[in-house]
């Protein structure tokens, strides 16, 4: 049965899960697994092989989804 809970059917529609942007560092294709680095400079392991080494890839919830635009980062300060 669907809730009648406001808030409860609101958090229901957003998206869940840890996004994140990542360069490829290398690919195990015995595992399909792949090494990125963060733009923060953090290593991770993700599944999926599908973008190629040096390129920029979406993460979500650990897993390789698409490959990312290279576009520059700017961090502003407020």
């Amino acid at each position: 049965m669907a809730t009648v809970n406001p808030w409860k059917r609101f958090i229901g529609l957003l998206p869940g899960g840890e996004r994140a942007v990542g360069r490829v560092i290398s690919i195990d294709p015995a595992t399909g697994t792949s090494y990125l680095e963060l733009r923060n400079g953090v290593q991770i392991l993700a599944r999926g092989s599908s973008v190629a080494v040096n390129s920029n890839a979406f993460i979500v919830d650990g897993l390789i989804i698409a490959e990312a635009p290279g576009l520059p980062q700017f961090d502003v300060e407020v």
